[in-house]
């Protein structure tokens, strides 16, 4: 059996990596703080943590989206289309408020 994988889960996965690992180098370095307050917990108790908690969260959910796109592969396709939307939208929206309190 040959695993595959959507090109929306590839994308959502993608993104979530490169926030973590941006996130991560621009806590390091001072230049940004985090927005969500759950992962502002999870930093504190360090980078492993904030890592574990994201990729605790994602890959389930991409697993779970995979798992249902064999029954109903066009919903599946629309709720990852819509959850990286979302998922870019709070991310850039978190980075404003968080990063630009003149915005607010």
């Amino acid at each position: 059996m040959r695993l595959t994988i959507s090109r929306e889960s590839f994308c959502l996965i993608a993104i979530c990596l490169a926030d973590t690992l941006l996130t991560i180098v621009l806590l390091a370095s001072g230049l940004a703080k985090e927005a969500n307050p759950l992962m502002v917990y999870c930093v504190d108790r360090g980078y492993d943590t904030f890592c574990f908690v994201k990729l605790g969260t994602l890959i389930p959910t991409v697993a779970a989206a995979e798992m249902y796109r064999r029954y109903n592969p066009a919903f599946v396709r629309r709720a990852l289309r819509v959850g990286i939307i979302a998922y870019l939208c709070l991310y850039f929206g978190g980075l404003l408020v968080a990063n630009c309190p003149k915005l607010t």
